[in-house]
């Protein structure tokens, strides 16, 4: 430590997740509305689409209706954030950075799935290259490839999906910098200089969250999904069964992602306080 300079504590998971708990206790009611009628709703909505998605004539119109529907969750992402960050910012206050804030956030949204595009594009160009059928393969037929191109396939799909972990983990405080902090194409940057020294622990826990939540999302859609499809039947499309099974999802779902947004807003707090103060000249 450089003499004559006190050091702030690290940033520690197990803080953040006491911070987010304690948030969310404390402001269940302006919460809670958020995440009913724009998290929830969707997140139900969506999933009893589902079924109308695989039918050829209705699929354009629900993936229209999805993206839209992912974009209120996403308004709703933000408002939590911002009630997070700020204890003075109450539920209205919150909507309307939100609404301010989302432009922004869409902006950059694309600019990551440009991204996400150009890192797969080799394995797509290599399967086009080897005459791949991928109108076969979204109808579920069985494919075939030559053992050098499915080679590299794996292989390259297994080095993009370490980079794209890494690349999660640098850019999981981009919602509270844009949030918080009014940037635009800079919040990347940001977001990178914030997480710096913390990539390997939020890894971790992103890792940690996906298990969670893909274990206690795929029990509930087996689970009561197939007691509703018992007691209801499921003749395809959309059923008492898939509503029911949707909602249940759904509320699992909207647990976890709020529990995600408010751990990310106080994470984004942690580090940026860690990084602006954490040599201070000793007193």
């Amino acid at each position: 430590m450089v003499p004559g300079r006190v050091s702030r504590r690290m940033v520690t998971m197990s803080s953040v997740w006491d911070r987010t708990t304690e948030f969310l206790s404390d402001n269940l009611g302006a919460v809670t509305p958020l995440a009913l009628g724009a998290i929830f709703v969707p997140i139900s909505i969506q999933g009893s689409l589902a079924g109308v998605a695989n039918a050829a004539q209705g699929a354009i119109a629900v993936q229209a209706i999805s993206l839209l529907l992912s974009l209120v969750s996403y308004w709703a992402k933000l408002a939590i954030i911002a009630l997070a960050i700020d204890p003075a910012v109450n539920r209205a206050a919150a909507t309307r950075i939100a609404t301010a804030r989302l432009p922004v956030a869409i902006l950059l949204g694309l600019i990551v799935f440009a991204l996400l595009v150009v890192v797969i594009l080799p394995v797509i160009v290599a399967l086009a290259a080897a005459g791949f059928d991928f109108q076969g393969a979204l109808s579920h037929k069985t494919m075939t490839l030559p053992p050098a191109v499915s080679g590299f396939a794996a292989l390259y799909l297994l080095v993009a999906g370490v980079f794209l972990f890494w690349l999660a983990a640098r850019l999981v405080l981009l919602g509270p910098v844009i949030v918080n902090e009014r940037r635009g194409i800079g919040a990347f940057a940001r977001s990178f200089a914030l997480t710096r020294g913390l990539t390997w622990r939020i890894i971790g826990v992103i890792l940690l969250f996906a298990i969670v939540v893909s274990v206690s999302t795929l029990a509930a859609k087996l689970v009561f999904g197939s007691i509703f499809a018992l007691m209801f039947g499921r003749d395809g499309g959309v059923s008492l069964a898939t509503v029911l099974t949707s909602i249940l999802v759904a509320g699992v779902a909207t647990s976890f992602t709020v529990l995600a947004t408010a751990f990310t807003a106080k994470l984004y707090l942690a580090a940026r306080d860690y990084r602006e103060t954490a040599f201070q000249p000793a007193a």
